[in-house]
């Protein structure tokens, strides 16, 4: 850091309003709610007591870092940024199909975002940005990551970073904890204050680290208090040490987290269906490289693409198309309903939707109409017009929905204000949007509470005690806070949080 030429080139002046952005990564809303109540986080309690709060925060689904980031930095859904999530199969490639941005190959995040849509760190060039531990962050002036620190904060546990830690004198800065990792963060994010950035974003991991590999725990809340006095000492600096009055600061979340006590193994559901199906690898440590030949997959049924742990994306090579990239288009829902294995035609969806642990399997199954499937329960979410989707049970209720809306044609934002306080909040868009997008695999998958959806996955803990991804209430509403100076104390129910960024960028841009 201290070596970083940036801290010393001369930006133009910074004008106008200002904002930093702090995502808590994996923001619990029943943990952050029970610490308010037992008056564990006074620094964020004071300060949703000055500010605008929303209670009730709906996310990108699915629920994913980084690309959850991107409607905080546009005003935008993240499905309009042109990537899915953080991995996705690109169908109109011919090579580098699978997009994984886990590991060495996060630096293809901001090169797969579509160009059409600027962020607010373009948009406020050429005065100086700033960002901390994000790859969503195109055009940024000023890049920092702590990329090993944070990987030694969530393998601490583990012999060799243990091993690191335990060096005297130097062992907390070769391998910090999750503490001194978030403490380090902050102490970098005031020095870039000092040079009064335009737009700042910090991201703070460890919440969501801890809970993949320990659940939320004690320790869990402990760094919830932790992070609680950086944003105060961040403020404080900001507003009092610096004189950075008009600063706007916005204290959001990616999604909620889920503990798990069951993790599922594709492998099972490849043999139920009697597919080849591979998933890739979780992350990618040794190569930057994305450019795997659709060639190689020819020996595939499908794909398996895990988004989180709590949501998969299917994809299957059309078992009829006599080309090379027969992966290239989705499946009709004649062919996902009448697979042909053998001699025999299988329903691939309700084979799946009873799997054990699977919650919600959604697929496109005509022209603007979604099916969803769910322990038996079917039904329909079809567009009627331009913007109002209506939800139609054909058996059951999947979403476990009132009657009262059932069979009535609404638009997003009645949808959003009449659903989310349900079991699935907003998930009427946010599921048609997404699996209706050309890219989207032929099936999404979330799973159960309790349960995720990738056994021996992840490199070193092999299998997580908590997740993300998909589109249970406890996932995908978080709670944030708004503070613009002056602000008056203002309580809303729930937003998007592509209305929390069309905020931040009415504001930087003083409307």
């Amino acid at each position: 850091m201290t070596h970083d030429p940036i801290w010393n080139k001369t930006f133009p002046k910074t004008t106008g309003n200002t904002c930093t952005v702090i995502l808590i990564d994996g923001l619990s809303s029943s943990v952050f709610n029970e610490e308010l109540l037992q008056n564990q986080l006074p620094i964020l309690d004071s300060l949703k007591g000055k500010s605008c709060f929303v209670e009730h925060g709906i996310v990108s689904f699915p629920t994913m870092t980084g690309y959850g980031f991107y409607p905080f930095i546009t005003g935008r859904d993240a499905l309009q940024s042109g990537i899915l999530g953080l991995r996705w199969f690109d169908r109109s490639r011919i090579s580098g199909n699978l997009r994984n941005y886990v590991g060495r190959t996060n630096i293809h995040m901001n090169d797969d975002i579509t160009d059409s849509i600027k962020n607010f760190f373009q948009l406020s060039a050429p005065m100086y940005t700033a960002s901390i531990n994000t790859y969503m962050n195109k055009g940024v002036s000023h890049d920092i990551k702590t990329g090993w620190a944070h990987t030694t904060a969530k393998y601490h546990d583990y012999w060799l970073f243990s091993a690191l830690s335990g060096i005297p004198f130097v062992g907390k800065y070769i391998s910090p904890d999750h503490f001194e990792h978030e403490t380090h963060a902050i102490n970098i994010a005031k020095r870039q204050l000092e040079k009064n950035p335009k737009f700042q974003w910090i991201t703070l991991p460890s919440p969501d680290a801890i809970n993949h590999v320990y659940g939320t725990t004690q320790m869990y809340r402990d760094i919830l208090h932790h992070i609680d006095s950086l944003i105060g000492d961040l403020i404080d600096y900001s507003h009092h040490e610096l004189g950075q009055q008009e600063r706007m600061f916005v204290i959001v979340s990616d999604h909620g987290v889920i503990d798990v006590h069951r993790n599922l193994d594709y492998q099972d559901i490849a043999k139920k269906l009697n597919i080849r199906m591979d998933r890739g690898n979780s992350v990618n440590i040794f190569s930057s490289d994305l450019s795997q030949p659709i060639e190689e997959l020819k020996e595939l049924d499908a794909f398996y693409v895990i988004n989180g742990n709590l949501c998969a994306y299917l994809y299957f090579k059309d078992p009829s198309a006599e080309k090379i990239n027969n992966w290239s288009q989705k499946l009709s829902s004649h062919t996902l309903e009448n697979f042909p294995r053998g001699d025999s035609l299988i329903h691939i969806p309700k084979l799946i939707s009873e799997y054990e642990g699977v919650d919600i399997v959604a697929y496109q199954s005509a022209e603007n109409q979604v099916s969803i499937l769910r322990r038996g329960d079917e039904a329909k979410v079809i567009l009627r017009d331009t913007n109002a989707l209506e939800y139609v049970p054909i058996q059951g209720n999947p979403f476990n929905y009132p009657d009262s809306l059932f069979n009535r044609p609404m638009s997003e934002e009645k949808w959003l204000n009449l659903t989310f306080n349900t079991d699935y909040p907003s998930a009427i868009y946010r599921i048609y949007s997404l699996v209706t997008n050309p890219n989207a695999g032929d099936l999404v998958l979330t799973s159960e509470n309790g349960y995720d959806l990738a056994q021996d996955y992840e490199l070193f803990v092999k299998n997580y005690k908590g997740g993300h991804g998909g589109i249970r209430k406890e996932i995908i509403s978080v709670p944030f806070i708004i503070n613009k100076p002056n602000q008056n104390d203002t309580l809303i129910h729930t937003l998007r949080s592509e209305d929390v960024g069309l905020m931040i960028r009415n504001y930087l841009e003083q409307k």
